[in-house]
């Protein structure tokens, strides 16, 4: 038997394995081919039948981007046709910076009655004031301080007119009178002590029925000190070396102390106080009168002062820049006690007493400065002399006077 294979079959079979192989490799190739060949670049889509250049601005928000412009809203839009042509950044469009300001307003309507111009006033800050035209609307109503602010507070020059000057049987009287006030921290400011010097002096005119000094003089320094013992709670505390006499005798009856004592309550800040004290006159009619009330103001147009022995209400009529004007009525009782010497040339004392109803105008400035005109009716008039001769009840009559404050 031979070594070789000599079967005709077995090797056509040994032949065909090599064909295969490479039909297979043939195969797998082709399909590579065509499937790398297969991979073109895109075809550019034919332009549609409606052309893109101008469409209508949709509702609702601005689209904003590179294929987007417009100026403002309403306006058409562009959309450009390759996405590499932005169109450049020009700002947000008008109609949306900002809110609308609003018409100016021509005159400010009508409101209830009662309500005045305070009422009208916006708050700080409040928006209505730049929309408000200049000259139609109204400010923060103004507060008036009774004091300035440092050492000097108050002068002020006043004269007074008693009528029945031209009956001999009757008492006519001119008085003038002028005062100083200056302020000191005690300990603080907001403790000041108020130091007033003044001087008034009585021009007099008859009567022929008794023997009077034809003038009298009244010098004094009131010390005044304003403390703050609790919160709301406040000290008046005065006391007022004085001289009283007709100058013409020295004697120690010419020198009289006087003062007041008073607290008071600010129930309601600035519009409700309770006042409540004594005042130490040291007349000789007169020594102590207690002396307090209320003192009441609802709105800034009305003040009512209900206090003992000087009531006073006071109603505003006219306000402007760093002023006010007021019309007001007060009832108080006047005179004093001097030492005298009499025609014989002893030493007496005379006291006058009337009693007096008041109505006027005045003006206030800030920091106590303003001027006042008022008059009234003067009765119940009295001349009492501590000797007890030639004591004599003038007649009613009427009073004018006036005063200025700087």
């Amino acid at each position: 038997m031979s070594g070789s294979d000599t079967n005709p079959k077995r090797q056509r079979g040994v032949q065909a394995v090599p064909r295969l192989r490479f039909a297979l490799v043939w195969a797998v190739a082709t399909c590579f081919s065509m499937v790398l060949f297969a991979q073109e670049s895109p075809r550019r889509l034919p332009p549609p039948d409606v052309p893109l250049q101008e469409l209508q601005t949709p509702v609702g928000p601005v689209l904003d981007g590179p294929a987007f412009s417009g100026p403002a809203i309403g306006g058409p839009v562009t959309v450009h046709q390759n996405p590499t042509e932005a169109a450049p950044y020009a700002g947000p469009p008008a109609g949306i910076d900002g809110p609308e300001r609003l018409p100016p307003i021509e005159t400010l309507p009508e409101v209830a009655p009662g309500i005045g111009p305070e009422d009208l006033a916006p708050f700080e800050d409040s928006p209505l004031g730049p929309i408000l035209p200049d000259g139609e609307y109204y400010g923060v109503p103004q507060k008036l301080s009774p004091y300035k602010n440092g050492f000097f507070q108050k002068l002020s020059l006043s004269a007074a007119w008693f009528g029945n000057s031209g009956d001999p049987e009757d008492l006519g009287a001119t008085e003038i009178e002028t005062f100083l006030t200056v302020a000191l921290p005690a300990p603080i400011r907001e403790w000041p002590l108020l130091i007033t010097p003044g001087y008034n002096v009585a021009y007099l005119t008859g009567p022929g029925v008794t023997d009077l000094p034809p003038r009298l003089h009244f010098a004094y320094v009131d010390f005044l000190w304003i403390p703050e013992i609790v919160h709301r709670y406040k000290l008046y505390l005065s006391v007022a070396p004085s001289v009283l006499s007709d100058f013409e005798s020295s004697d120690a009856d010419a020198f009289r102390l006087t003062g007041k004592a008073l607290v008071i309550f600010d129930w309601v800040p600035d519009r409700l106080q309770l006042v409540a004290g004594v005042l130490y006159l040291n007349r000789d009619n007169v020594r102590l009168l207690p002396a307090g009330g209320v003192i009441c103001q609802p709105n800034d147009w009305l003040e009512l002062e209900a206090l003992f022995p000087k009531p006073k209400a006071s109603v505003r009529v006219n306000v402007g820049p760093g002023f006010e004007d007021w019309l007001f009525a007060t009832a108080e009782f006047g005179g004093n006690t001097w030492s005298i010497e009499r025609a014989s040339g002893e030493h007496d004392k005379v006291t006058y007493l009337d009693y007096r109803v008041l109505a006027g105008i005045e003006r206030r400035l800030n920091g106590g400065a303003g001027f006042r005109l008022e008059a009234g009716y003067v009765f119940g008039r009295s001349i009492e002399f501590a000797s007890g001769v030639g004591d004599f009840d003038p007649k009613s009559t009427v009073l004018i006077r006036g005063a200025i404050m700087f």
